[in-house]
């Protein structure tokens, strides 16, 4: 049996009397598209903040590949392979949109202080890889590497939120997550942001999204994941959970 990418057993996260995250259980498989869905206040975005580190867990475990995460500072999480883009665009305005890639290679760096600081041959060398690398993710999303010297505040909305994803990929995931990809993009942008998300699948890239939008996630997920104030009410393939009963009062609608 192929082990997941990201196994999560019983995680808990608590704010003051408020249980966000109560004891929810699952697992990602390599090589999947797999979605977390739920209304506002369901937990979603607690729990990736719990599995990238910027949040602890109070009790459960979580591991990546096989290794034990909970615990791990966000860098070391970082380092076993887990990247993920945020649901407000986070960028870098006033730098170009080759640095704002090349912020996503510094997991893979391996000069030292001091090669950077007197920039010695090693570093030097890094900095072409890393230019490389940025450029290359800069392509394979869609955007146009000759504009990669101008400020990212020069791009649509669209186009920043596909920036964060070449941000991420520069890191060299082999797990991303992504929160709300879809927000605000318009009807031909989802278009081209479904198609990029079979892309990176494809090229071996485990995803785990969350976002509100239910003709994307149910378009592009092999699973999908039900959230509700802070349980996991479902898990399935689109079909199944679109047609579990509890999803259907806690979320969907009985329109849908």
């Amino acid at each position: 049996m192929t082990q997941p990418v990201l196994e999560v057993r019983d995680l808990v996260r608590r704010f003051g009397g408020l249980v966000a995250v109560d004891r929810v259980t699952f697992d990602v498989a390599p090589g999947s598209i797999k979605a977390m869905i739920g209304p506002n206040g369901a937990g979603k975005t607690t729990i990736f903040n719990v599995l990238t580190g910027v949040l602890p867990a109070d009790e459960g475990a979580f591991s990546i590949a096989g290794n034990r995460a909970d615990g791990l500072a966000s860098h070391q999480i970082a380092a076993l392979g887990l990247a993920r883009t945020f649901q407000n665009v986070e960028l870098f305005h006033n730098m170009s949109i080759l640095e704002n890639v090349m912020v996503g290679c510094h997991t893979r760096t391996r000069s030292s202080l001091v090669s950077a600081a007197l920039r010695l041959p090693a570093m030097r060398q890094e900095e072409r890889a890393m230019r490389e690398r940025a450029l290359r993710a800069i392509e394979f999303v869609g955007l146009d590497p000759t504009r990669a010297e101008e400020e990212a505040g020069s791009l649509s909305f669209g186009q920043q939120r596909i920036l964060e994803i070449a941000r991420a990929l520069a890191a060299e995931p082999s797990m991303l997550l992504l929160d709300e990809p879809a927000a605000g993009l318009s009807t031909r942008e989802k278009a081209r942001l479904a198609d990029l998300l079979r892309a990176l699948c494809d090229r071996g890239i485990t995803l785990f999204l969350v976002d509100h939008d239910m003709e994307l996630v149910m378009q592009v997920s092999e699973d999908v994941l039900v959230l509700d104030r802070g349980r996991k009410i479902a898990e399935g393939t689109p079909r199944e959970v679109q047609r579990d009963p509890e999803v259907i009062g806690a979320y969907l609608g009985e329109g849908l």
